[in-house]
């Protein structure tokens, strides 16, 4: 019994001492960032107006010398770029490449991995292309990590890399659809539309983004391959061109329209009710009514708002409400005149 007792004490007084070793640590580390946090704010006052005084005067900003200074001019720099107009742009990069890069170069090498994220974020904000070189040993590199390469692609698509095809080809699968969004969003209209071009080259994944970005970035250049996936057999690209062109607010023939309105695919049904909606397809109110009975929740919901957007639409949720033989349509009414009505 003592041999028991005295085994417990030993493991009460050792998780004891390992537990205040831990919190000694950890309140140690909060007071050595409390006090870098510190030294980096009080470097961000003294350079804050020396900053503002260089890009909009051109003045001169003396180097940093120290890690904090550093920290401070790229947190400083990075505040101003998103605050201020675009003319400041052009002098923030030029004291970055003059000030930054050599720091900038040895956080890309550092074994934590914020760290390194955090210098590739700086060198996107600040539109640093002089970095291509080293970017691409640090794509290639062994130990770079997928959250890594995610980033370095979509600074390759920023700076306008010529192999950023080649690099995207050779991604994982782990890559979502919206990291291949990003990527997207950073390229200029000649990348992206070498990116259609090869649309059937794509894996899945990324055909889907793309028809998704022609939507979401407005790119009407490309409405005419749109049109055309709206032929095709697989209805999830007839589904996403249909968004897409939702997206754009693009009107279709009433006879095209109504191919999808009445597709055996409810997403279909939906996209296009989506489309009705945006352009206020009045000529094909009676076809949206019908719509107000389909046996799928979604369909129902959005052939309602597609009504309400039409002139006189209050008026026509009323008397489907009052009048339809579908319980389900009736009821679908009541919910979107409550909504329009709340709306007025």
């Amino acid at each position: 019994m003592s041999d028991s007792l005295i085994l417990f004490a030993w493991i009460v007084i050792s998780l004891s001492l390992l537990l205040t070793v831990m919190f000694s640590y950890l309140v140690t580390q909060k007071v050595k960032e409390n006090r870098w946090r510190k030294e980096v704010e009080s470097y961000k006052s003294l350079y804050e107006p020396i900053l503002l005084r260089y890009l909009f005067d051109g003045q001169h900003v003396p180097p940093p010398l120290v890690s904090a200074q550093y920290v401070a001019m790229m947190e400083l720099l990075d505040h101003f770029l998103l605050v201020l107009d675009n003319g400041v742009k052009e002098r923030a990069t030029l004291l970055a490449e003059q000030y930054l890069s050599t720091y900038l170069q040895k956080q890309l090498h550092h074994r934590r991995l914020g760290r390194r994220m955090n210098a590739l974020f700086y060198i996107e904000d600040f539109q640093l292309a002089s970095f291509l070189p080293e970017l691409e040993k640090r794509y290639d590199a062994e130990e770079t990590t997928t959250m890594e390469k995610r980033q370095l692609l979509k600074m390759f698509a920023l700076f306008r890399h010529p192999h950023v095809y080649a690099y995207m080809k050779r991604v994982d699968e782990s890559f979502t659809q919206f990291d291949y969004r990003l990527i997207l969003s950073r390229m200029d209209d000649r990348m992206f539309t070498k990116m259609v071009d090869y649309f059937f080259d794509w894996n899945e994944k990324m055909q889907y983004a793309l028809i998704d970005m022609i939507g979401i970035m407005q790119k009407w250049a490309h409405i005419s391959f749109l049109r055309t996936l709206l032929q095709h057999e697989q209805s999830e690209y007839r589904i996403r061109a249909l968004k897409a062109l939702a997206e754009m607010a693009f009107p279709l023939e009433d006879d095209q329209l109504r191919i999808h309105l009445y597709s055996e695919v409810w997403q279909e049904r939906l996209m296009a009710l989506r489309l009705c909606a945006r352009i206020r397809q009045h000529t094909l109110i009676d076809t949206i009514k019908q719509l107000m009975k389909d046996r799928v929740f979604a369909v129902r919901s959005q052939a309602a708002e597609a009504l309400l957007r039409m002139p006189n639409g209050l008026a026509m949720l009323e008397q489907i409400a009052q009048t339809s033989d579908d319980p389900y349509a009736r009821d679908m009414a009541l919910e979107w005149l409550e909504r329009g009505r709340e709306d007025d």
